[in-house]
């Protein structure tokens, strides 16, 4: 969207438009660092979460990552 005077409308970050951590549920507060994950559920979406938080399994990182070491 492009308002009169031709200068482009800033988007949302992800942090604004979800209002919560997708990882822990909690409310972002002003200020609080921010990172974004991609989450594949059948499209590709990304959601933010609090720094140093993850939606990603750990068992299934784990598994990733042996499939990987195993393969090359």
């Amino acid at each position: 969207m492009t308002p009169s005077n031709g200068s482009p409308v800033p988007r949302p970050s992800a942090a604004e438009r979800q209002r919560t951590c997708a990882a822990c549920g909690a409310a972002f507060q002003l200020g609080d660092r921010t990172e974004v994950e991609v989450l594949l559920d059948g499209e590709v979406r990304y959601v933010a979460v609090h720094a140093g938080h993850t939606t990603y399994s750990p068992r299934r990182e784990r598994a990733a990552a042996t499939r990987l070491h195993n393969a090359a």
